[in-house]
């Protein structure tokens, strides 16, 4: 093979480890109408909620977020109240579902919306979280990945040694309202790991930072570079 097409292959290969894997979604603000008022997404997307005209905030129907000059970190907290500037909200969608939404001003006049949402079509990696265990404990992937945690027994919740993450119910700074802390219920959440690193993390109620106790570790390594071993 040219050795000038080998490394036009290489530079290729290796610029994908540095790209977002993550879509932002915008939808409009305007008279009392969300554009598109039914947007279809992947679970770790972000939708962008822009008012760029009137009196207005979002509002999920289950109480999962309420923005609008920010976004509530628990329900009812009044920061996401109706309001007539000009202000940009974005969540994060962590699970898969369907998230209807208003303004709670002009839902009478249909100012609805729906956010659906379905599992990433990207490389999805299952661990499963049982009892005191992470399954599996140590898991490797490649940049662009994604993660799919799944809870379904004890009262857990996952943190990243760095802070990079807080998950359970919801992920800590994602724009929803709910818990990120140790929670008995059972969550399903979906994070993507862009960048090449090791990443450890735990549970806040059985582990430490640093590998004791519950834990576990995500190892994130370039995408393999099958198409030039392929062309020798």
């Amino acid at each position: 093979m040219n050795k000038h097409i080998k490394l036009l292959f290489t530079l290729i290969l290796v610029s994908t480890s540095f790209l977002s894997f993550s879509a932002i979604h915008n939808v409009d603000v305007s008279g009392n109408v969300f554009t598109p008022s039914v947007l279809n997404i992947e679970a770790g997307d972000t939708v962008q909620f822009t008012n760029t005209g009137g009196f207005h905030n979002v509002s999920a129907d289950d109480g999962s977020f309420r923005c609008s000059d920010s976004c509530e970190s628990s329900p009812g907290d009044g920061s996401g109240d109706p309001s007539s500037s000009a202000w940009v909200a974005e969540i994060t969608f962590n699970s898969v579902g369907s998230f209807d939404y208003s303004c709670e001003i002009h839902a009478g006049s249909g100012m609805t919306g729906v956010i659906n949402v379905v599992a990433p079509t990207t490389t999805v990696h299952q661990v499963v979280i049982t009892g005191n265990t992470f399954t599996p404990i140590d898991l490797t992937i490649e940049a662009g990945d994604i993660v799919n945690f799944i809870k379904d027994s004890g009262f857990h919740n996952i943190r990243a040694d760095d802070d990079s993450f807080e998950c359970s119910e919801g992920c800590l700074g994602n724009g929803m309202n709910l818990t990120s802390e140790p929670t008995s219920s059972n969550w399903s959440v979906y994070l993507a790991f862009e960048n090449v690193a090791d990443v450890p993390y735990y549970c806040e109620q059985h582990g430490n930072p640093g590998g004791v106790g519950m834990s576990g570790i995500i190892r994130v390594n370039e995408a393999d570079d099958i198409f030039i071993n392929g062309f020798e």
